[in-house]
C-alpha cells in the first residue's frame, strides 16, 4: 500500500512543480529572460529539494562512490540505449548552444533524482519497506507527468509519445540505480549531460 502512495505524493508533488514551471515559464516569456525559462522547473525544485534532505537527513554528496566502476559500467549502458531510443523520435532541435543544453540536462537531475527520488525512497524507508523499489516507482512517476503533459497539450503523435516515454522510463531506471547505489549527484548529472550531447551530436551526424 505504501509503494502507492509513495507513487500519489511523488505524482502530486511533480504536478504542483509542473504548475509553477508553467507559471514562471511565462513570466519569463513576457519579460523575455530566456535563459531562465530553461531553468524554470531546475528553479522550482530547490526549497522543495531542501526540504525533502532535511526531513529526510539526506544529500546527494557522498563522493566516494565516483570511484566504482561499475556504476560508471550503468550509466554509460543507460546513457547508450536512451540516446537509441530518443534517435528513433527523428525530433527536430531548436537552434540552441550545445553547452546551455547540457548544463541545463546535467541540472535537472536536481529535481528528477535529488529532489524526487530521495523523497520516495525516504517514505519507504520510514515504514521499513524496500527502498530499491525508490529507482522504479521515481520513474513511473516521471512517465506519468509525460502522460498528463501530453495529455494537457493534446498531443496526437502517439508513437512520439511512445518513445519519450520509453527513453525517460529507461534513463530513470538506470541511472535511478546508480543515484540509489552511490547517493551521489556526480554520476547522473554526468549522465545526463552526456546524453544530451549525444543525441544532438553525435546520432545528428549519423542521420546527415
Amino acid at each position: 500500500m505504501w509503494y502507492c502512495i509513495s507513487f500519489l505524493i511523488g505524482f502530486l508533488l511533480s504536478g504542483a512543480c509542473y504548475g509553477c514551471n508553467l507559471f514562471l515559464q511565462s513570466f519569463c516569456i513576457k519579460k523575455k529572460i530566456y535563459w531562465l525559462q530553461r531553468m524554470s522547473m531546475v528553479i522550482i525544485s530547490i526549497i522543495p529539494t531542501i526540504i525533502i534532505g532535511i526531513c529526510f537527513h539526506a544529500h546527494p554528496f557522498h563522493f566516494i562512490s565516483i570511484f566504482n566502476w561499475k556504476l560508471w559500467s550503468v550509466a554509460i549502458a543507460t546513457v547508450i540505449v536512451t540516446s537509441l531510443i530518443i534517435k528513433l523520435k527523428h525530433e527536430s532541435h531548436e537552434n540552441v548552444p550545445l553547452a546551455p543544453l547540457c548544463v541545463e540536462a546535467a541540472c535537472m537531475e536536481i529535481p528528477q533524482r535529488v529532489m524526487m527520488q530521495t523523497l520516495v525512497l525516504g517514505i519507504l524507508a520510514m515504514q521499513k519497506l524496500n527502498t530499491l523499489w525508490s529507482v522504479f516507482i521515481t520513474a513511473l512517476i516521471w512517465c506519468a507527468g509525460i502522460l498528463v503533459q501530453a495529455l494537457v497539450t493534446k498531443q496526437k503523435n502517439f508513437q512520439y509519445l511512445f518513445l519519450e516515454v520509453s527513453a525517460s522510463f529507461v534513463f530513470s531506471m538506470g541511472i535511478g540505480y546508480v543515484f540509489y547505489s552511490s547517493e551521489c549527484l556526480f554520476i547522473p548529472m554526468l549522465a545526463h549531460a552526456a546524453e544530451r550531447f549525444v543525441t544532438r551530436t553525435c546520432l545528428r551526424e549519423v542521420e546527415e
